[in-house]
């Protein structure tokens, strides 16, 4: 007689000690490489950064070729680009509104003409409002934010565009010199809609915004930059070498002030002209948007700085870029945001 033989089954099951275990070590996993996931995601938008930094400093030179000499910095704060009236010392936007034309972004930088360089006309105007409403890729670091546009609260209104709802912001700012301002001009007031003569008012504009004493174009000396308010800076004027002179870089902005527009060194747009938003100097070493910084309001709106971890990032006149660490030397940072000083740096030192 065959014999069945039952045999019992265990059913096996985790128990909450191994439970807890295996949620430890993932845990622990996960605590490691997150700052290694961190870390490559911050190394790709530095690495986007100084892309976009590069295709500004190759938009300046190629603007440079053509008309001989780098983009201007415009008239003042109270000013848009005006397409008619080209890309010298007669235009009143920034050096931002000059390379557009230079960036594929024609369309964008025609945005506004009428034909007429000389009247304010409403073409202009209207034209000139979507422009500075518009937000470019390439004008934001993509460590701190997005391309997008955000509300102005300014209350001076644009002489030469309807008020906007909405800005693109930037997160570079020009080389205006190792000499440091902090009030600005907002650019001589337009004459029942006729567009002024800015070189008349050049006494007007604030220390250090204006290029140094040339026949025919100032009266006074000034600031020792690149980018400077009715400002043609020509190639043959970097004697100190477009490799050793900086032409643009990331802007210092508090880390919590990239969407707001309470700091008067982000509240406003890409699209003006010579101003704290877009032009800053090396008088002081650049810092990180997070630190606390031992320097007065006054001087805080005029340095440059990143939310990059390693340092901030510039690029020269020749288009390449360097990163300046947060403790460079300072004496070898301010020499180079000036185009003539003559004195020979190391990029060793930044």
């Amino acid at each position: 007689m065959e014999r069945t033989v039952k045999r019992s089954t265990v059913q096996s099951a985790f128990t909450l000690v191994e439970l807890l275990v295996v949620i430890a070590i993932i845990g622990v996993l996960v605590a490691l490489l997150l700052p290694a996931v961190q870390a490559a995601r911050e190394a790709a938008r530095r690495t986007q950064c100084k892309s976009s930094l590069k295709q500004m400093g190759l938009a300046a030179l190629n603007l440079e070729g053509t008309h001989k000499h780098f983009p201007t910095g415009g008239w003042g704060w109270r000013y848009a680009g005006d397409p008619d009236r080209g890309f010298g010392s007669r235009q009143p936007g920034g050096w931002y509104f000059c390379i557009l034309a230079y960036t594929e972004q024609n369309a964008l930088w025609q945005l506004g003409a009428d034909g007429n360089p000389n009247t304010i006309t409403p073409v202009q105007r209207a034209g000139s409002k979507q422009r500075l409403q518009s937000a470019v890729s390439i004008f934001n670091c993509p460590s701190r934010r997005g391309a997008d546009a955000y509300p102005f609260t300014n209350a001076s209104d644009y002489f030469n565009a309807d008020r906007p709802t909405n800005v693109g912001r930037n997160d570079y700012a020009g080389n205006a010199g190792s000499l440091s301002a902090y009030v600005l001009y907002s650019g001589p007031e337009p004459a029942g809609g006729t567009m002024p003569d800015a070189m008349a008012s050049a006494s007007e504009y604030g220390e250090y915004s204006v290029p140094f004493e040339r026949p025919g174009r100032t009266t006074r000396l000034a600031g020792n930059g690149v980018v400077l308010a009715l400002a043609e800076m020509r190639m043959a004027e970097i004697s100190d070498g477009t490799s050793q002179t900086f032409f643009a870089g990331e802007k210092y902005i508090p880390a919590g002030e990239y969407d707001t527009s309470a700091w008067i060194g982000n509240d406003q747009g890409w699209d003006q002209g010579f101003d704290h938003d877009v032009v800053r100097w090396t008088k002081l070493p650049p810092a990180a948007d997070g630190s606390s910084l031992a320097i007065s309001a006054d001087d805080a709106v005029t340095i440059y700085g990143s939310a990059h971890p390693s340092g901030c990032q510039m690029v020269n006149c020749d288009g390449s870029v360097v990163t300046v660490s947060y403790d460079a030397d300072p004496t070898t940072f301010a020499l180079r945001g000036s185009k003539d000083d003559g004195q020979p740096v190391s990029d060793s030192n930044l």
